[in-house]
């Protein structure tokens, strides 16, 4: 590890743990050789977690951490039990990606739960990752109507595209089909009531939703979309990394004369909003407007109509992050610095 100056903190120390639904395996410390990490797996519940942090000493608690790979409920959870039982602690809780990527780069043979805590302390050691932001009791809410949205959509598209096929349906499997979808109907229509229920009863979460759809080509879904996927857009401190968090950053594949691929959004972060900013970015670029000149200009200068969709959802995402830092409704010309 290379030495620090006076003028730089110290490392924090990590602990890996991998998560499990019933237990979870710590090792400690990722500062050590690999095979030397001690483990130990614990109950993944309240009580396992203070029988883990009776394991350290108070000295070893000042600057540790955890880093735990995503796992949806389940890490999320335990990060809770660990912040309410020591605040003072570091819980990171990592991309999957980049925790699987590291891992191949160690050439590890073996996966078991002992394996990939160890894996993770290293991770952790090595990267210093930030510490975890809960989202708030509204935004999980948010979160939660949101994605429950997008599934029972995703299901209407499937069994509507079986009706519109015709192939090996009979009069009954018809009839079902679209009494289903029906329902479907039913219960999009109620999780967008909850939504706008939601707004209302959070005034902070209904500001922010209201400042949101003033931008042009944004609705009450797209706003709610991208505030469930990445909760309050100002804790990013850059616009960059809020693209990038989102998975809709220009990714390029150059390398020398030979290989000049085409530019991609590098599709990191969850499809479900991508898809809800790309049919805003569709909208959007044919209304007037600053927004659909912006897109209009890059087609002008030789973009591929693609590629300019995807630097105007980027650019939506931009404005929609000044908006809440200005949290004033959105003016073209009041945008320009923030974004």
């Amino acid at each position: 590890m290379a030495n620090l100056s006076p003028s730089q903190p110290n490392p924090l120390r990590f602990q890996g743990i991998d998560v499990s639904k019933a237990t979870f395996d710590a090792a400690w410390w990722g500062d050590q050789p690999f095979q030397r990490m001690a483990t130990r797996a614990f109950p993944r519940t309240p009580k396992g977690v203070r029988a883990w942090l009776a394991q350290f000493t108070p000295d070893e608690l000042q600057g540790a951490a955890v880093v735990m790979e995503a796992t949806g409920g389940y890490c999320k959870e335990l990060g809770g039990w660990l912040l309410e039982a020591c605040p003072s602690l570091h819980v990171a809780i990592a991309n999957p990606f980049r925790v699987k990527s590291y891992g191949r780069s160690l050439g590890l043979r073996n996966k078991t739960d002992r394996v990939d805590a160890r894996m993770l302390a290293k991770f952790g050691q090595e990267r210093q990752p930030g510490a975890w932001a809960p989202l708030s009791p509204s935004q999980e809410a948010l979160r939660a109507l949101i994605r429950t949205r997008s599934k029972l959509k995703a299901t209407i598209t499937s069994y509507r595209n079986r009706l519109k096929s015709k192939t090996g349906s009979t009069p009954l499997t018809k009839h079902c089909q679209e009494e289903l979808l029906t329902c479907l109907d039913r219960q999009i229509k109620a999780l967008e009531k909850g939504i706008r229920d939601l707004s209302r009863k959070e005034p902070a979460l209904g500001r922010d939703l209201q400042l949101l759809v003033s931008i042009q080509g944004v609705g009450l879904i797209t706003a709610a979309s991208v505030l469930g996927a990445a909760g309050d857009l100002r804790r990013f401190a850059r616009r960059g990394e809020l693209c990038a968090f989102l998975g809709i950053s220009p990714r390029q594949f150059q390398s020398g004369t030979s290989v000049q691929g085409k530019t991609h959004l590098c599709l990191m972060g969850g499809k479900q909003v991508r898809a809800v900013l790309y049919m805003a970015a569709l909208a959007t670029c044919r209304s007037k407007g600053p927004l659909g000149d912006f897109y209009r200009r890059l087609v002008a200068a030789g973009k591929p109509p693609k590629s300019a969709l995807g630097a105007l959802m980027r650019k939506l995402l931009t404005v929609m992050r000044a908006v809440l830092i200005q949290g004033r409704p959105y003016a073209a010309t009041a945008i320009a610095k923030t974004a």
